[in-house]
Order: C-alpha cells, then sequence, then structure tokens
C-alpha cells in the first residue's frame, strides 16, 4: 500500500487514513473507513476514480454528508469528499456556476450578496450543490430541478460529461444521478434572476427563522428522514401515531418535530435502523400507508 500512497502524493491529492464515518456525517454515526481522499480539481477526480479502480476498490462519493447512515462496522469502500470541489461564479446575466463540494448555504449567501434571487430556499439545507442536485433538495416551495441548468459530472470512466435541462429526470428527491451513484457530480450551473438583495435576505431569515423554530437543529440528524408520502405529511403520521419522543437507546423521534429521528448523543446505526422500521411497522399499521426512508445507508449491515 506505500506504493498507492507514492502514487496519491505524485497526483498532490490530499488524503487522511483511518478515519470513520461518524466524523463525514452529519448523523455522527458510523464506523471506520480506510481512505478519504479530498481532491482539489477534476483532474485529481479522474486520477482517483482510476486509481481506485487499479486498486480493486469502490469509490464512494460524499459532499457534507447530511443524507447518510453509516454502519457501525463502517465501510469498505473508499470516500470521495468533494469538499474542495469549491468553485464558485456568477455572470451578469445569473448564471451561478458552482463546485459540487459548496454548502448550500454558502451559495445562498453568495448569490444573496450579488443582488440574485432563487437560491432562498436553501439556505438551510445542510448538505453541499452536489448533493442538492443528486436528491433534487427542495424546502418551503423551492427545489434545485427550479433552477438547474446543467451539471458536469464524470462517469465511472473518469470521462467528463455534462447533463443539460430535463435529462436530470428531476422528481420528488429523484435525479439522474439517484440512478447512477458512480457518476461523480463536479460542478453545476445555475439559472438565478436579478433581485434586490434586501428582500433576498429578508426571504432568508425568514425561513431560517422557521427552520430553527419547527426543525431539531440541536442535535444531530440526517434532516428530514422520511420522504412525504402521497397525500399525507410524514411527521404528523408519526406523530399521530404517538411515537414522538418514542427512542431506542439514543435514537429518538424528535419531540420537536417528529419527521426526524435525532442522535441524542451515543446512538448507533443499529438503534437508527431499528427505529426508522419501528417507526415504518407503526406507521402502515396505523394507517396503511408506507413510509420510505430518505436516508441513505452506508457500509455493511
Amino acid at each position: 500500500m506505500d506504493s498507492f500512497v507514492n502514487m496519491l502524493n505524485e497526483h498532490q491529492i490530499p488524503f487522511r487514513k483511518d478515519c470513520t464515518l461518524a466524523e463525514l456525517s452529519t448523523f455522527k454515526i458510523g464506523g471506520p473507513v480506510e481512505y478519504v481522499f479530498y481532491p482539489e480539481s477534476v483532474i485529481q477526480c479522474r486520477a482517483l476514480i482510476q486509481l481506485s479502480r487499479d486498486q480493486g476498490k469502490k469509490l464512494v462519493y460524499l459532499g457534507n454528508g447530511s443524507n447518510i447512515l453509516g454502519s457501525d462496522a463502517g465501510c469498505e469502500e473508499w470516500i470521495l469528499k468533494t469538499d474542495r470541489l469549491d468553485e464558485i461564479r456568477l455572470s451578469n446575466d445569473g448564471v451561478m456556476t458552482v463546485g459540487a463540494g459548496i454548502k448550500t448555504v454558502k451559495a445562498s449567501s453568495f448569490a444573496a450578496k450579488s443582488g440574485f434571487s432563487g437560491l432562498e430556499f436553501a439556505h438551510g439545507i445542510p448538505g453541499t450543490v452536489g448533493g442538492a442536485v443528486f436528491m433534487n433538495a427542495g424546502a418551503y416551495g423551492g427545489a434545485m430541478e427550479q433552477i438547474v441548468l446543467r451539471t458536469h459530472y464524470l462517469d465511472d470512466n473518469g470521462n467528463e460529461q455534462i447533463l443539460e435541462g430535463k435529462d436530470h429526470q428531476f422528481g420528488y428527491r429523484k435525479s439522474f444521478f439517484i440512478q447512477h451513484p458512480e457518476y461523480l457530480i463536479v460542478s453545476v450551473d445555475l439559472q438565478l434572476k436579478k433581485g434586490d438583495s434586501a428582500e433576498i435576505y429578508s426571504l432568508i431569515n425568514d425561513l431560517q427563522q422557521r427552520r430553527r423554530d419547527k426543525q431539531p437543529l440541536e442535535y444531530p440528524s440526517a434532516g428530514s428522514t422520511f420522504k412525504r408520502p402521497e397525500g399525507y405529511f410524514a411527521g404528523k403520521l408519526i406523530e399521530d401515531s404517538g411515537l414522538k419522543g418514542f427512542r431506542i437507546g439514543d435514537a429518538q423521534v424528535s419531540e420537536k418535530h417528529a419527521g426526524f429521528v435525532i442522535n441524542r448523543g451515543h446512538a448507533t446505526g443499529s438503534e437508527v435502523r431499528q427505529l426508522i422500521k419501528h417507526i415504518q411497522k407503526t406507521v402502515q399499521e396505523n394507517y396503511g400507508v408506507e413510509l420510505e426512508c430518505e436516508v441513505r445507508y452506508l457500509g455493511s449491515e
């Protein structure tokens, strides 16, 4: 493996060895990972795709890790974190090019400061722009599908590709990239509209306050745990099932918003999985509604 490290150094690719999924996710849960890479360019990303293939290892791509639950046993895959794909620029016609690793709050603030509207809804979403495109993130009536022009990505061979408009196949928490997790989003072009900075900041502040009032931001979580079932609200179904505050170990249904499963401090992945299954079973029995988990599992069972 020393030769592999030498190859990483030759390509000047920053990396960490022997860390945990808990360190890489907002849920703060998960066991060991052998390598985590932090490429700073598309060239380095392409090199990593080839190097990992040569080593017979699978790469998993992570942004802020805000929508994953790590296995207690960790994962055999190597992790490519997009943190340092952090280009951001805005043209006079409102096209903003954003690196996949830029956090949505930073992109939203950049647009607001520049006097462009369209990203206000994303200000409180705790992920990256790449992750937001991957899952078509949305909140308060806004969604990525409304503003994404094109996405620049690398396919599983490391070749640069561009996806345009409707080819993203956006739907509710759906996209082309969910069907192809082996593809790496490297940057996104967003179409924004000229607006008044004061009004934009006013809306951002209003949405932020609503989040603070309603969401358990003081605890580690992966955000909203379940997708919204058609004709219902997941949180209300869970609360009406008497599960608000229900816990297994340190995994708990939030007392503030039943749509969130939180880590009270030392929750394990197993406890969270058990709690999710219990919620699904209870809601199915009470209302005949199947709740689909929005959180992605990473690692071994």
